[in-house]
Protein backbone atom coordinates (compact mmCIF):
# COMPACT_ATOMS: atom_id res chain seq x y z
CA UNK A 1 0.00 0.00 0.00
CA UNK A 2 -0.57 5.20 -1.67
CA UNK A 3 0.38 3.97 -2.45
CA UNK A 4 0.78 4.05 -3.92
CA UNK A 5 0.79 4.96 -2.56
CA UNK A 6 7.33 4.19 -2.24
CA UNK A 7 7.06 3.82 -3.38
CA UNK A 8 3.49 4.18 -2.83
CA UNK A 9 3.56 6.93 -4.42
CA UNK A 10 0.31 8.52 -4.15
CA UNK A 11 -0.20 12.18 -3.45
CA UNK A 12 -3.13 12.32 -1.16
CA UNK A 13 -3.82 13.57 2.30
CA UNK A 14 -6.20 10.68 3.02
CA UNK A 15 -3.44 8.11 2.43
CA UNK A 16 -1.12 9.12 5.32
CA UNK A 17 -1.26 8.42 9.05
CA UNK A 18 -3.08 11.37 10.56
CA UNK A 19 -1.37 11.42 13.88
CA UNK A 20 -1.97 14.67 15.75
CA UNK A 21 1.25 14.20 17.71
CA UNK A 22 3.56 13.77 14.75
CA UNK A 23 4.61 17.39 14.84
CA UNK A 24 5.62 16.89 18.44
CA UNK A 25 7.69 13.80 17.71
CA UNK A 26 9.11 15.38 14.57
CA UNK A 27 10.20 18.34 16.64
CA UNK A 28 11.91 15.91 19.01
CA UNK A 29 13.99 14.73 16.09
CA UNK A 30 15.03 18.28 15.27
CA UNK A 31 15.66 19.06 18.92
CA UNK A 32 17.83 15.99 19.31
CA UNK A 33 19.84 17.06 16.30
CA UNK A 34 20.32 20.66 17.40
CA UNK A 35 21.41 19.66 20.91
CA UNK A 36 24.39 17.78 19.51
CA UNK A 37 27.37 20.17 19.17
CA UNK A 38 28.31 20.99 15.61
CA UNK A 39 25.31 19.34 13.92
CA UNK A 40 23.42 21.59 11.57
CA UNK A 41 19.80 21.23 10.63
CA UNK A 42 20.54 21.37 6.95
CA UNK A 43 23.54 20.05 5.07
CA UNK A 44 24.48 20.67 1.45
CA UNK A 45 24.83 17.42 -0.43
CA UNK A 46 26.72 19.07 -3.29
CA UNK A 47 30.50 19.49 -3.26
CA UNK A 48 31.05 18.68 0.41
CA UNK A 49 34.32 19.09 2.23
CA UNK A 50 35.84 16.28 4.28
CA UNK A 51 34.63 18.09 7.39
CA UNK A 52 31.06 18.03 6.13
CA UNK A 53 31.33 14.33 5.29
CA UNK A 54 32.50 13.67 8.83
CA UNK A 55 29.63 15.76 10.18
CA UNK A 56 27.04 13.73 8.26
CA UNK A 57 28.22 10.55 10.00
CA UNK A 58 27.73 11.92 13.51
CA UNK A 59 25.04 10.07 15.52
CA UNK A 60 21.49 11.34 15.23
CA UNK A 61 18.16 10.60 16.89
CA UNK A 62 15.12 10.43 14.60
CA UNK A 63 11.44 9.59 14.94
CA UNK A 64 9.95 6.79 12.85
CA UNK A 65 6.16 6.56 12.87
CA UNK A 66 3.61 3.76 12.79
CA UNK A 67 0.14 4.02 11.28
CA UNK A 68 -1.58 3.90 14.68
CA UNK A 69 -0.44 7.44 15.55
CA UNK A 70 2.62 6.51 17.53
CA UNK A 71 6.34 6.85 16.89
CA UNK A 72 9.65 5.39 17.98
CA UNK A 73 12.83 7.39 18.56
CA UNK A 74 15.82 5.64 17.01
CA UNK A 75 19.53 6.36 17.47
CA UNK A 76 21.36 6.32 14.12
CA UNK A 77 25.10 5.81 14.58
CA UNK A 78 25.83 6.89 10.98
CA UNK A 79 23.69 9.99 11.30
CA UNK A 80 22.38 11.57 8.14
CA UNK A 81 24.28 9.06 6.03
CA UNK A 82 22.15 6.16 7.33
CA UNK A 83 20.45 4.10 4.62
CA UNK A 84 16.80 3.05 4.74
CA UNK A 85 17.74 -0.64 5.10
CA UNK A 86 19.55 0.10 8.35
CA UNK A 87 16.58 2.07 9.69
CA UNK A 88 14.31 -0.83 8.69
CA UNK A 89 16.46 -3.28 10.66
CA UNK A 90 16.67 -1.05 13.75
CA UNK A 91 12.93 -0.45 13.68
CA UNK A 92 12.19 -4.18 13.49
CA UNK A 93 14.48 -4.78 16.47
CA UNK A 94 12.85 -1.93 18.36
CA UNK A 95 9.44 -3.55 17.80
CA UNK A 96 10.82 -7.03 18.68
CA UNK A 97 9.89 -8.42 15.26
CA UNK A 98 11.54 -11.53 13.74
CA UNK A 99 14.08 -11.18 10.88
CA UNK A 100 11.48 -11.84 8.15
CA UNK A 101 9.95 -8.45 9.04
CA UNK A 102 12.64 -6.78 6.91
CA UNK A 103 10.89 -8.27 3.87
CA UNK A 104 7.33 -7.62 5.02
CA UNK A 105 7.87 -3.99 6.01
CA UNK A 106 10.04 -1.13 4.85
CA UNK A 107 10.72 2.55 5.44
CA UNK A 108 8.59 5.20 3.75
CA UNK A 109 9.10 8.95 3.47
CA UNK A 110 5.65 10.51 3.77
CA UNK A 111 3.95 13.89 3.88
CA UNK A 112 0.35 14.97 3.23
CA UNK A 113 1.38 15.58 -0.38
CA UNK A 114 3.53 12.61 -1.42
CA UNK A 115 4.52 9.13 -0.26
CA UNK A 116 7.73 7.33 -1.19
CA UNK A 117 8.58 3.74 -0.35
CA UNK A 118 12.35 3.58 0.00
CA UNK A 119 14.69 0.87 -1.17
CA UNK A 120 17.30 -0.34 1.28
CA UNK A 121 20.12 1.67 -0.30
CA UNK A 122 18.26 5.00 -0.34
CA UNK A 123 19.35 7.65 2.15
CA UNK A 124 16.26 9.38 3.57
CA UNK A 125 18.13 12.56 4.52
CA UNK A 126 19.35 13.01 0.97
CA UNK A 127 15.80 12.64 -0.32
CA UNK A 128 14.69 15.18 2.24
CA UNK A 129 17.07 17.70 0.68
CA UNK A 130 15.35 17.35 -2.72
CA UNK A 131 11.83 16.93 -1.34
CA UNK A 132 10.60 20.23 -2.77
CA UNK A 133 11.82 19.18 -6.22
CA UNK A 134 9.98 15.86 -5.96
CA UNK A 135 6.78 17.67 -4.98
CA UNK A 136 7.04 20.01 -7.94
CA UNK A 137 7.49 17.07 -10.29
CA UNK A 138 4.88 14.68 -8.92
CA UNK A 139 2.21 16.89 -7.31
CA UNK A 140 0.20 20.00 -8.14
CA UNK A 141 1.40 22.46 -5.49
CA UNK A 142 2.82 25.95 -5.46
CA UNK A 143 6.50 26.54 -4.84
CA UNK A 144 5.65 28.05 -1.46
CA UNK A 145 3.70 24.98 -0.34
CA UNK A 146 6.42 22.66 -1.60
CA UNK A 147 9.10 24.48 0.37
CA UNK A 148 7.11 24.30 3.61
CA UNK A 149 6.07 20.63 3.36
CA UNK A 150 7.74 18.42 5.99
CA UNK A 151 7.94 14.66 5.30
CA UNK A 152 8.30 12.11 8.10
CA UNK A 153 9.73 8.59 8.22
CA UNK A 154 7.15 5.80 8.52
CA UNK A 155 7.41 2.03 8.98
CA UNK A 156 4.79 0.33 6.83
CA UNK A 157 4.02 -2.72 4.72
CA UNK A 158 6.25 -3.33 1.71
CA UNK A 159 3.88 -2.86 -1.24
CA UNK A 160 5.74 -5.57 -3.21
CA UNK A 161 5.54 -8.26 -0.56
CA UNK A 162 3.45 -11.09 -2.09
CA UNK A 163 0.02 -11.66 -0.58
CA UNK A 164 0.57 -15.42 -0.87
CA UNK A 165 3.59 -15.07 1.43
CA UNK A 166 1.71 -12.82 3.83
CA UNK A 167 -1.02 -15.43 4.26
CA UNK A 168 1.59 -17.94 5.46
CA UNK A 169 2.88 -15.72 8.27
CA UNK A 170 2.29 -17.19 11.73
CA UNK A 171 4.14 -14.71 13.93
CA UNK A 172 1.62 -12.83 16.10
CA UNK A 173 3.76 -9.67 16.21
CA UNK A 174 3.88 -9.31 12.43
CA UNK A 175 0.17 -10.12 12.14
CA UNK A 176 -0.55 -7.36 14.67
CA UNK A 177 1.44 -4.85 12.59
CA UNK A 178 -0.31 -5.88 9.38
CA UNK A 179 -3.65 -5.63 11.18
CA UNK A 180 -2.91 -2.06 12.28
CA UNK A 181 -2.17 -1.02 8.71
CA UNK A 182 -5.29 -2.72 7.33
CA UNK A 183 -7.35 -1.09 10.09
CA UNK A 184 -5.97 2.32 9.14
CA UNK A 185 -6.82 1.82 5.47
CA UNK A 186 -10.37 0.83 6.37
CA UNK A 187 -11.12 3.60 8.89
CA UNK A 188 -9.46 6.32 6.81
CA UNK A 189 -11.62 5.45 3.82
CA UNK A 190 -8.58 4.56 1.78
CA UNK A 191 -10.10 1.21 0.83
CA UNK A 192 -13.38 1.51 -1.17
CA UNK A 193 -15.45 -1.01 0.80
CA UNK A 194 -19.22 -1.45 1.10
CA UNK A 195 -21.33 -0.66 4.17
CA UNK A 196 -21.74 -4.40 4.79
CA UNK A 197 -17.99 -4.94 4.79
CA UNK A 198 -17.47 -1.92 7.04
CA UNK A 199 -19.95 -3.23 9.61
CA UNK A 200 -18.46 -6.72 9.68
CA UNK A 201 -14.98 -5.32 10.19
CA UNK A 202 -16.36 -2.82 12.71
CA UNK A 203 -17.76 -5.70 14.75
CA UNK A 204 -14.28 -7.25 14.90
CA UNK A 205 -12.76 -3.93 16.00
CA UNK A 206 -15.42 -3.61 18.71
CA UNK A 207 -14.39 -7.00 20.09
CA UNK A 208 -10.70 -6.07 20.02
CA UNK A 209 -11.41 -2.84 21.88
CA UNK A 210 -14.02 -4.05 24.36
CA UNK A 211 -13.70 -7.82 24.68
CA UNK A 212 -16.63 -10.25 24.17
CA UNK A 213 -20.10 -8.81 23.64
CA UNK A 214 -22.13 -8.41 26.84
CA UNK A 215 -25.86 -7.73 26.18
CA UNK A 216 -26.20 -6.07 29.59
CA UNK A 217 -23.32 -3.68 29.04
CA UNK A 218 -23.27 -3.17 25.28
CA UNK A 219 -26.69 -1.65 24.76
CA UNK A 220 -27.85 0.94 22.19
CA UNK A 221 -26.08 4.22 22.85
CA UNK A 222 -22.84 2.77 24.17
CA UNK A 223 -21.03 3.48 20.87
CA UNK A 224 -23.07 6.53 19.91
CA UNK A 225 -20.23 9.03 20.22
CA UNK A 226 -17.41 6.80 19.03
CA UNK A 227 -18.68 5.15 15.88
CA UNK A 228 -15.63 6.40 13.98
CA UNK A 229 -13.46 4.21 16.22
CA UNK A 230 -14.98 1.21 14.46
CA UNK A 231 -16.38 2.47 11.14
CA UNK A 232 -15.06 4.62 8.26
CA UNK A 233 -15.83 8.31 8.57
CA UNK A 234 -17.84 8.40 5.34
CA UNK A 235 -20.30 5.91 6.83
CA UNK A 236 -20.79 7.99 9.97
CA UNK A 237 -21.36 11.37 8.34
CA UNK A 238 -25.18 11.23 8.13
CA UNK A 239 -26.83 13.57 10.61
CA UNK A 240 -30.38 13.84 9.24
CA UNK A 241 -33.30 11.90 10.70
CA UNK A 242 -36.59 10.48 9.50
CA UNK A 243 -39.54 10.62 11.90
CA UNK A 244 -37.17 11.25 14.75
CA UNK A 245 -35.08 8.16 14.08
CA UNK A 246 -31.38 8.92 13.79
CA UNK A 247 -29.40 7.08 11.11
CA UNK A 248 -26.48 6.96 13.56
CA UNK A 249 -28.62 4.98 16.00
CA UNK A 250 -29.60 2.56 13.25
CA UNK A 251 -25.94 2.25 12.27
CA UNK A 252 -24.97 1.59 15.87
CA UNK A 253 -27.60 -1.15 16.16
CA UNK A 254 -26.15 -2.84 13.08
CA UNK A 255 -22.67 -2.55 14.55
CA UNK A 256 -23.80 -4.07 17.84
CA UNK A 257 -25.31 -7.01 15.96
CA UNK A 258 -22.04 -7.64 14.15
CA UNK A 259 -20.20 -7.29 17.45
CA UNK A 260 -22.42 -9.98 18.95
CA UNK A 261 -21.89 -12.24 15.92
CA UNK A 262 -18.10 -11.90 16.15
CA UNK A 263 -18.20 -12.75 19.85
CA UNK A 264 -19.73 -16.12 19.00
CA UNK A 265 -16.86 -16.95 16.64
CA UNK A 266 -13.75 -15.36 18.13
CA UNK A 267 -11.74 -17.04 20.86
CA UNK A 268 -9.60 -14.04 21.83
CA UNK A 269 -8.17 -10.73 20.61
CA UNK A 270 -5.29 -12.36 18.73
CA UNK A 271 -7.77 -14.43 16.76
CA UNK A 272 -9.59 -11.19 15.88
CA UNK A 273 -6.41 -9.66 14.47
CA UNK A 274 -6.12 -12.60 12.08
CA UNK A 275 -9.87 -12.57 11.36
CA UNK A 276 -9.78 -8.88 10.42
CA UNK A 277 -6.71 -9.33 8.25
CA UNK A 278 -8.07 -12.43 6.51
CA UNK A 279 -11.24 -10.53 5.63
CA UNK A 280 -9.19 -7.72 4.10
CA UNK A 281 -7.12 -10.20 2.08
CA UNK A 282 -10.22 -10.90 0.00
CA UNK A 283 -10.37 -7.29 -1.21
CA UNK A 284 -8.81 -7.15 -4.69
CA UNK A 285 -7.25 -3.79 -3.79
CA UNK A 286 -5.58 -4.96 -0.57
CA UNK A 287 -1.99 -3.76 -0.32
CA UNK A 288 -2.38 -1.27 -3.15
CA UNK A 289 -0.31 1.80 -3.80
CA UNK A 290 -2.52 4.84 -4.45
CA UNK A 291 -1.95 7.58 -7.00
CA UNK A 292 -3.93 10.74 -7.74
CA UNK A 293 -5.25 11.68 -11.14
CA UNK A 294 -8.29 12.76 -13.12
CA UNK A 295 -10.32 11.40 -16.01
CA UNK A 296 -13.01 12.81 -18.26
CA UNK A 297 -16.44 12.30 -16.72
CA UNK A 298 -18.01 9.14 -18.18
CA UNK A 299 -21.51 10.64 -18.59
CA UNK A 300 -21.57 14.37 -19.30
CA UNK A 301 -24.77 16.09 -18.21
CA UNK A 302 -26.77 18.88 -19.82
CA UNK A 303 -25.32 21.36 -17.34
CA UNK A 304 -21.77 20.28 -18.13
CA UNK A 305 -22.46 20.99 -21.79
CA UNK A 306 -23.62 24.48 -20.86
CA UNK A 307 -20.96 25.37 -18.28
CA UNK A 308 -18.19 23.05 -19.42
CA UNK A 309 -17.42 19.62 -17.97
CA UNK A 310 -14.86 19.34 -15.22
CA UNK A 311 -12.73 16.24 -14.92
CA UNK A 312 -13.51 13.54 -12.37
CA UNK A 313 -10.86 13.14 -9.65
CA UNK A 314 -9.77 9.52 -9.27
CA UNK A 315 -7.37 7.36 -7.34
CA UNK A 316 -5.46 4.70 -9.22
CA UNK A 317 -4.79 1.75 -6.91
CA UNK A 318 -2.13 -0.75 -7.99
CA UNK A 319 -0.99 -3.90 -6.21
CA UNK A 320 0.87 -7.04 -7.25
CA UNK A 321 -2.16 -8.53 -9.00
CA UNK A 322 -4.47 -5.79 -10.28
CA UNK A 323 -5.09 -2.17 -11.16
CA UNK A 324 -8.16 -0.22 -10.00
CA UNK A 325 -9.54 3.19 -10.93
CA UNK A 326 -11.58 4.65 -8.06
CA UNK A 327 -14.01 7.58 -8.11
CA UNK A 328 -12.45 9.83 -5.48
CA UNK A 329 -15.73 11.58 -4.65
CA UNK A 330 -17.94 8.52 -4.23
CA UNK A 331 -15.14 6.08 -3.32
CA UNK A 332 -16.54 3.64 -5.89
CA UNK A 333 -14.47 1.35 -8.09
CA UNK A 334 -14.93 2.42 -11.71
CA UNK A 335 -12.57 -0.12 -13.22
CA UNK A 336 -10.71 -3.19 -11.95
CA UNK A 337 -8.39 -5.17 -14.19
CA UNK A 338 -5.78 -7.89 -13.84
CA UNK A 339 -2.55 -7.15 -15.67
CA UNK A 340 -3.26 -9.76 -18.34
CA UNK A 341 -6.52 -7.95 -19.11
CA UNK A 342 -4.99 -4.61 -20.00
CA UNK A 343 -2.35 -2.78 -21.96
CA UNK A 344 -0.82 0.44 -20.72
CA UNK A 345 1.52 3.25 -21.61
CA UNK A 346 2.76 6.59 -20.36
CA UNK A 347 2.95 9.85 -22.31
CA UNK A 348 4.79 12.83 -20.82
CA UNK A 349 3.25 16.26 -21.20
CA UNK A 350 4.67 18.34 -24.06
CA UNK A 351 7.74 20.23 -22.87
CA UNK A 352 6.57 23.43 -24.53
CA UNK A 353 3.15 23.32 -22.85
CA UNK A 354 3.66 23.71 -19.08
CA UNK A 355 -0.09 23.61 -18.40
CA UNK A 356 -0.42 20.02 -19.64
CA UNK A 357 -0.52 16.94 -17.44
CA UNK A 358 1.22 13.65 -18.16
CA UNK A 359 -1.05 10.82 -19.32
CA UNK A 360 -1.30 7.23 -18.12
CA UNK A 361 -3.09 5.19 -20.79
CA UNK A 362 -5.16 2.08 -20.21
CA UNK A 363 -6.48 -0.12 -23.00
CA UNK A 364 -8.77 -3.07 -22.34
CA UNK A 365 -11.43 -5.20 -24.01
CA UNK A 366 -14.99 -3.94 -24.17
CA UNK A 367 -17.57 -5.76 -22.01
CA UNK A 368 -18.77 -8.93 -23.72
CA UNK A 369 -15.62 -9.18 -25.84
CA UNK A 370 -15.87 -12.30 -28.04
CA UNK A 371 -12.21 -12.52 -28.92
CA UNK A 372 -12.91 -11.81 -32.57
CA UNK A 373 -13.33 -8.06 -33.01
CA UNK A 374 -10.57 -5.53 -32.52
CA UNK A 375 -12.78 -3.12 -30.62
CA UNK A 376 -11.24 -2.05 -27.32
CA UNK A 377 -11.80 0.68 -24.77
CA UNK A 378 -9.19 3.24 -23.91
CA UNK A 379 -8.98 5.34 -20.77
CA UNK A 380 -6.76 8.36 -20.19
CA UNK A 381 -5.71 9.22 -16.66
CA UNK A 382 -4.25 12.72 -16.50
CA UNK A 383 -1.81 13.10 -13.63
CA UNK A 384 1.59 14.41 -12.60
CA UNK A 385 2.04 10.92 -11.18
CA UNK A 386 1.44 9.14 -14.50
CA UNK A 387 5.12 8.22 -14.72
CA UNK A 388 4.93 6.59 -11.29
CA UNK A 389 1.81 4.63 -12.30
CA UNK A 390 3.66 3.37 -15.36
CA UNK A 391 6.67 2.38 -13.27
CA UNK A 392 4.52 0.68 -10.65
CA UNK A 393 2.74 -1.46 -13.25
CA UNK A 394 6.08 -2.41 -14.78
CA UNK A 395 7.41 -3.39 -11.37
CA UNK A 396 4.36 -5.54 -10.65
CA UNK A 397 4.37 -7.22 -14.04
CA UNK A 398 8.04 -8.19 -13.78
CA UNK A 399 8.07 -8.87 -10.02
CA UNK A 400 8.36 -12.64 -9.60
CA UNK A 401 9.68 -12.56 -6.05
CA UNK A 402 10.37 -9.93 -3.35
CA UNK A 403 14.07 -9.81 -4.18
CA UNK A 404 13.53 -9.50 -7.91
CA UNK A 405 11.22 -6.51 -8.06
CA UNK A 406 12.42 -3.88 -10.48
CA UNK A 407 11.77 -0.73 -8.48
CA UNK A 408 14.50 1.48 -9.91
CA UNK A 409 12.22 3.93 -11.71
CA UNK A 410 9.44 3.81 -9.20
CA UNK A 411 9.22 7.54 -8.49
CA UNK A 412 12.84 8.26 -7.78
CA UNK A 413 13.64 8.42 -11.48
CA UNK A 414 14.68 12.07 -11.18
CA UNK A 415 17.37 11.04 -8.72
CA UNK A 416 18.41 7.68 -10.14
CA UNK A 417 18.51 8.80 -13.79
CA UNK A 418 16.59 7.56 -16.79
CA UNK A 419 16.64 3.79 -17.20
CA UNK A 420 15.66 1.67 -20.15
CA UNK A 421 11.97 0.72 -20.22
CA UNK A 422 11.14 -2.98 -20.29
CA UNK A 423 7.65 -3.98 -21.40
CA UNK A 424 5.97 -7.08 -22.71
CA UNK A 425 4.84 -6.85 -26.31
CA UNK A 426 1.28 -7.59 -25.29
CA UNK A 427 1.32 -5.34 -22.23
CA UNK A 428 2.11 -1.97 -23.70
CA UNK A 429 1.28 0.02 -26.75
CA UNK A 430 2.50 3.08 -28.60
CA UNK A 431 0.07 5.94 -29.04
CA UNK A 432 0.15 9.05 -31.14
CA UNK A 433 -2.56 11.13 -29.60
CA UNK A 434 -3.40 14.54 -31.10
CA UNK A 435 -5.33 15.67 -28.03
CA UNK A 436 -3.62 17.23 -25.04
CA UNK A 437 -5.13 17.77 -21.63
CA UNK A 438 -4.34 20.95 -19.76
CA UNK A 439 -4.32 21.08 -16.01
CA UNK A 440 -7.63 22.60 -14.96
CA UNK A 441 -8.90 22.51 -18.54
CA UNK A 442 -12.57 21.85 -19.16
CA UNK A 443 -12.00 20.50 -22.61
Amino acid sequence: MMASEALELSSAGRDIPGHPDYRRLHSEENTAATKRPGIKKSISWGNRSDAMRTLSFQPLTVAVFLVEKSGRLLNLEEGRNTIAGTINTIMAENLSLPPVASQVFCVWLISPLLQLQLKDHHRPFRLRKVWAELLKKFTVVTDEVAEKDEPILCYQRNSFFPLSEEKRIKDDRIIKRLFEEAKYNILSGNYPITEKDALILGGILAYIENGPFDPKEHTPGVFKNKLTDYLPGWLCKSSWSIRGKSPRLSLENKLLQQYADVSEKASDVKACYKMFLAYCWDFPFYGSVFFRGQIERPSPSLFSNIWGSSDLPVRVAINRERLHVIDDNKNDILLSLAFDELSWDYTPAPAMEPGCLDTFWLEFDTPGYDGQSLEVQRLQVFSKQAEMMDAMVQSCVFCDDPAGCRMERLSLSTLEGALSRKKRNNASFTLSNPFRKRQGSDQ
